[in-house]
């Protein structure tokens, strides 16, 4: 998966060379605590914080008061590689650019969970079973396991940590789940 699938595209954005007066109030409106700047080719220069201006004169340029960052995630990047930055670095938002290093949109948590939770089904129905396995070949008893049941399987998951093998997945509606679950560890 890569990051345009996630991104939230065309972000506001403030012009380098704009005055603290006309970033200020464009910030206000928008609720911003953070805004990226731009060039006039619409490259990304860096990112200024409400806080950095939010004392300044109304009449000076921005310019003096950008965080010229060198984070940021391109589009044609995996979702791995943007999301390792922004935990490695607790960023709330990230700037995405494309190969020309212009600015088409920002990742931020709380997108990349609404997406993730789409592609997780919640709030779906069904429920969720945690199962250890060996193996790949136990993803194919698992599976064989739903079929004859008539479950449908709507995720799945690998959890397991310090070498421990889990699988997560969530199956669609059932009418005896314990059932099910008796039926799944039994073949394990």
């Amino acid at each position: 998966m890569l990051v345009k699938e996630f991104l939230q595209e065309n972000p506001a954005s403030a012009l380098e060379g704009r005055s603290v007066l006309e970033t200020k109030e464009l910030m206000e409106e928008n609720n911003f605590r953070i805004i990226f700047v731009v060039d006039e080719e619409d490259e990304l220069v860096g990112f200024l914080t409400y806080d950095s201006i939010k004392e300044k004169s109304g009449d000076q340029p921005i310019d003096n008061f950008v965080s010229r960052s060198t984070l940021h995630a391109e589009e044609t990047d995996t979702i791995d590689k943007a999301v390792s930055i922004i935990r490695e670095y607790s960023l709330m938002v990230l700037p995405v650019v494309d190969s020309d290093r212009k600015l088409v949109g920002v990742l931020t948590p709380g997108k990349l969970f609404e997406k993730f939770s789409d592609l997780l089904n919640f709030g779906e129905g069904g429920f969720w079973i945690t199962l250890s396995c060996e193996g790949p070949g136990d993803v194919q008893k698992i599976l064989t396991v739903l079929d004859e049941e008539g479950v449908d399987l709507l995720s799945l998951l690998n959890a397991g940590e310090n070498g421990d093998k889990e699988l997560v997945m969530k199956v669609g509606e059932v009418e005896d789940a314990e059932g099910l679950k008796r039926s799944l560890m039994e073949v394990l």
